[in-house]
């Protein structure tokens, strides 16, 4: 419901509250509105699977994992004494002495001395919108959506958490246009001025560009990147996205050429996908690792550039795109550390240790190959690869510390993994986040169904998308800073229909969709780091093929809505959302839907990655 504010009243609550109600302010014959809602959402776990990608939930906690390191059947002073001659460095005559000061323990297995805990929450956040529209005169019109979020935290962890800062600016906002601190977020999502004069249409400033229609899939809806930090993608897939696309500063403009064809474009500040903080109750990056985002410097001035056209022909509506932009999920690669602490059995080795994309971290990092094995397939990396990569790619600092590349051999990787973490006692790995250009074509077309009236195919719709980017940069499932090349094609067909069941019933909504691409998954993660296991070996995947069913049903007096939406990933993955919508009044409105993850768990599925997110969701809003 929109409530309808004098102009005198609005001025004043915007100048600086009651104080300056009763002064007289000049009228301006500008017609305001505003709309908005408070809200509260929980959701609970319907597992005792915690986030493997934070601290708490390592699978590997307090568990003995014997280390097997190199060497060490010709004595531990063998394996220490190899990497002190590679560093130059007097070699030792035993593990006692000045060099040590007293006898050194070294560890039999990688000890995971973090403990676990157990949640019954994955999220509690309140939060209140403002949406602001000002009728300027027939041409002119400004728009503003102001947002703030707030986190209670009431999660278990074992490290300090930090919900909304992002590395992406001073302030730790997300966008130019967002403050941030650890438990909350005020923002502008919109903040336009809006300008029409017949068949031409303007928009400039804050705000987001949603060229997608599909449930779960985003192919033709390519402009901006997503925001991830309140509830990871688990919001009602019907929901299309609607509250995940990141704003950017930018222009928009389209013609209306004709009654049947327009002509659109924009140009638009690049704003990066913002991924959740270490230690959040829905991370995907995991914790042992630091992800260093290249964005503050390097990317804080780019700008992505597009433009569509649309056109009916009868029955059959078609759509063309081109977009030149920076990829907003961003590519990632090892990075330097940076950090000096020494290896603790290798006095002096700090500083050749920062030019590799390790730190010493006994406390939080990687402790045995098993952990970084089982790490690397869950994220779809190749874990013997990725060692090779980080060896090879940060010479001579590698070499110098005996580390080499081991070919293809898991053995040697888990001899060699296992060296270095018993040497250390645990290694953190450093990684960064950088946003390649690319450029991306596409189409659609769309035809209504007549069908003969009351049947099923009476204004059934079917549609098509396809995408092409050529020669589109991926994360290499080594990790490797040359990256992963690759041309790619994105397909997806979908039909939708408004049904009605009963005489009884209002029309139900049905829409049934496939997808299709030849490089990367529902994520955009490369198919060829698929299959990893604990020997490191994998088998990638030629393509990625998924269907998803999504629909809502209201009641007869359209109090309730019952929704669904499922997405099944042919490689053997279940992504099942029911859910049901009360809204007794034009006031409130009461949502509850559950998300359940299922299938095979072999790192070949997409969906697999949230395994952990099973939940029931709650969401209360008070519309005003």
């Amino acid at each position: 419901m929109k409530r309808e504010f004098s102009e005198k009243r609005l001025v004043a609550a915007l100048m600086g509250g009651t104080a300056l109600l009763g002064m007289a302010v000049p009228s301006f014959g500008i017609d305001f509105q505003i709309s908005g809602f408070i809200q509260h959402q929980m959701a609970w776990k319907l597992s005792d699977k915690e986030n493997p990608n934070n601290q708490s939930g390592d699978p590997f906690n307090g568990q003995e994992i014997p280390l097997e390191p190199l060497g060490l059947d010709l004595g531990a002073l063998n394996a220490v004494n190899r990497v002190l001659a590679g560093l130059s460095l007097p070699v030792l005559d035993d593990l006692t002495g000045p060099l040590f000061g007293s006898a050194v323990t070294l560890p039999p297995t990688g000890y995971r001395d973090v403990p676990s805990t157990s949640n019954d929450l994955n999220l509690m956040i309140s939060r209140l919108e403002l949406n602001m529209k000002a009728a300027i005169n027939a041409n002119w019109s400004a728009s503003a959506t102001l947002r703030a979020v707030y986190d209670w935290n009431p999660y278990n962890d074992v490290t300090d958490v930090d919900f909304f800062q992002t590395q992406m600016r001073e302030g730790g906002g997300g966008t130019p246009l967002e403050f941030a601190q650890k438990n909350y977020m005020i923002d502008l999502p919109v903040a336009t001025l809006n300008y029409v004069n017949g068949p031409f249409f303007a928009r400039l400033g804050n705000q987001q560009i949603a060229w997608g229609e599909a449930v779960f899939f985003r192919v033709l809806d390519v402009p901006n990147g997503l925001d991830l930090r309140r509830h990871l993608i688990l919001d009602p897939g019907l929901e299309e996205y609607s509250d995940k696309r990141v704003p950017g500063l930018g222009l928009r403009a389209s013609y209306q050429v004709s009654a049947d064809w327009e002509v659109e474009g924009f140009i638009q500040k690049f704003e990066p996908t913002i991924y959740p903080n270490p230690s959040t109750p829905y991370n995907i990056i995991p914790d042992q690792f630091t992800l260093h985002d290249r964005y503050d410097g390097y990317a804080d001035n780019l700008w992505n550039v597009g433009g569509r056209i649309r056109g009916q022909l009868d029955s059959l509506g078609l759509q063309f795109i081109a977009m030149s932009r920076h990829n907003p999920d961003g590519v990632i690669r090892w990075t330097k550390s940076g950090h000096s602490a020494d290896i603790p059995l290798l006095p002096g080795s700090g500083a050749t240790l920062a030019e590799t994309p390790f730190e010493v971290d006994q406390a939080r990092g990687v402790k045995s190959q098993e952990e970084w094995f089982y790490y690397a397939g869950a994220v779809r990396l190749d874990g013997v690869q990725a060692l090779n990569a980080a060896v090879d790619d940060f010479q001579p600092a590698t070499g110098a510390l005996t580390a080499y590349n081991v070919g293809d051999s898991p053995s040697l990787a888990a001899a060699e993994l296992d060296t270095f973490f018993w040497l250390s006692g645990g290694l953190r790995g450093h990684i960064e986040r950088v946003f390649p250009y690319e450029n991306i074509f596409g189409a659609s077309a769309n035809y209504v169904f007549e069908g003969s009236p009351g049947s099923f195919f009476e204004q059934l719709i079917a549609r098509v998308e396809l995408t092409y980017t050529p020669d589109k940069v991926f994360t290499a499932p080594s990790l490797t800073k040359d990256f992963q090349i690759k041309d790619e094609w994105a397909f997806a067909a979908v039909v939708e229909k408004w049904y009605r069941w009963s005489a009884d019933f209002p029309a139900a909504y049905l829409v049934g969709q496939y997808i299709y691409k030849s490089a990367s998954d529902l994520f955009g993660r490369s198919l060829d780091g698929y299959g990893g296991n604990e020997t490191g070996l994998h088998g990638g995947i030629d393509s990625y093929h998924a269907v998803a069913f999504a629909g809502f049903q209201p009641s007869p007096s359209l109090e309730w809505r019952f929704e669904w939406a499922v997405l099944y990933d042919l490689q053997g993955g279940f992504y099942i959302q029911p859910g049901v919508r009360w809204k007794p009044d034009d006031k409130w409105q009461v949502d509850l839907h559950a998300t359940i993850i299922a299938g095979k768990n072999d790192n070949k599925n997409a969906v697999s990655t949230l395994d952990f997110a099973d939940e029931i969701a709650l969401r209360v809003t008070y519309q005003f």
